[in-house]
């Protein structure tokens, strides 16, 4: 890894336009090891740009925000437009969380310029980004966060403790609490992190979540269904948000005798969602990748345009064996 953390040092410090993007529907793995990494590159006195969706739906993301701004820590984002229309070809494009062009916030970004690097922990897709100046995917893993603590270590460099929190969210988020793919590797993130100054009041804050959206969820959990050793649930036809879909996959987990499972529902009108999670004896990455998408042994997703709820329950049941 240290020669990835060399090249990398090098490509920032030699470019003078940097863009940092994650994927579609960020979460604070993909955020919080973005805002790390801008903290990076600016210490070397360079800028760099988020590409930023003002219509942030994760409430808790929000609220990061609004703390980072209120501690007028360096934040630096820049709109799709803009991005778009002031990138060059020889800007430097770090993409973060995510190596398929389709899931990144603003695919048509990539086309824009030859400069890129890729930093990600899921398994490698067939349809990765091709053409990368760097490109460092590693499902060992357990986040991206992981890998951007490992770089402020390796730098010997320190970071404001609000920022080192949001981090320690996306671990925690990534991992399900250090319940899967959590390594020796994983903790010692979480201790550099906890060592930086990592509030455990402001995480557990940042964690809570609303009643109502809690007692929808649990509604949910209620129409799963087993198939064999895995679990099902498909939503009804409200739209819901890909970490409520990943929240309930991963509750279904902790059940006696389900071994994977999987939570069908609508992430926007046109689009279907299947979060899928494993205790490790099922790969539902292998399964998720035959249904387009991607993602870890333990951990993956897909999503489905112009289909049905039963449509898409009846893909998934043929791809883990079986007729319902």
């Amino acid at each position: 890894m240290e020669q990835i953390f060399k090249a990398l040092t090098q490509l920032i410090k030699n470019n003078d336009n940097i863009y940092i993007m994650t994927h579609r529907n960020p979460d604070f793995d993909g955020m919080g090891s973005a805002i790390g990494l801008q903290q990076i590159i600016y210490s070397f006195k360079k800028e760099s740009y988020i590409i930023f969706n003002n219509k942030e739906k994760n409430a808790s993301l929000a609220k990061s925000y609004d703390l980072l701004k209120g501690k007028e820590l360096y934040f630096n984002t820049i709109s799709k437009v803009k991005a778009l229309n002031n990138i060059k070809e020889d800007s430097l494009l770090i993409i973060l969380d995510t190596h398929k062009q389709e899931m990144t916030e603003l695919p048509e970004l990539i086309n824009k310029t030859k400069n890129i690097v890729i930093i990600d922990h899921h398994i490698k897709s067939k349809d990765y980004i091709k053409d990368s100046t760097l490109t460092y995917i590693n499902a060992n893993l357990s986040s991206t966060v992981e890998f951007v603590s490992k770089y402020f270590k390796y730098l010997n460099k320190t970071v404001d403790p609000l920022i080192a929190t949001l981090m320690l969210v996306g671990l925690e988020i990534d991992t399900n609490n250090f319940r899967l793919k959590t390594t020796k590797d994983t903790y010692e993130a979480a201790s550099f992190l906890s060592d930086l100054g990592a509030d455990n009041v402001l995480k557990q804050e940042l964690l809570q979540e609303n009643k109502d959206d809690y007692l929808k969820r649990q509604k949910l959990i209620e129409r799963s269904y087993m198939f064999d050793d895995k679990a099902i649930c498909v939503a009804d036809c409200e739209i819901y948000e890909s970490k409520d879909l990943a929240y309930i996959a991963e509750q279904l987990l902790q059940f006696e005798n389900v071994a994977a499972s999987f939570v069908i529902g609508h992430i926007a009108k046109d689009t279907i969602g299947i979060s899928a999670r494993s205790l490790g004896n099922i790969n539902v990455e292998e399964i998720m990748a035959r249904l387009g998408g991607g993602g870890h042994l333990t951990e993956a997703a897909t999503q489905i345009k112009d289909s049905t709820l039963k449509k898409v329950e009846k893909k998934l049941i043929e791809q883990i064996g079986g007729k319902k």
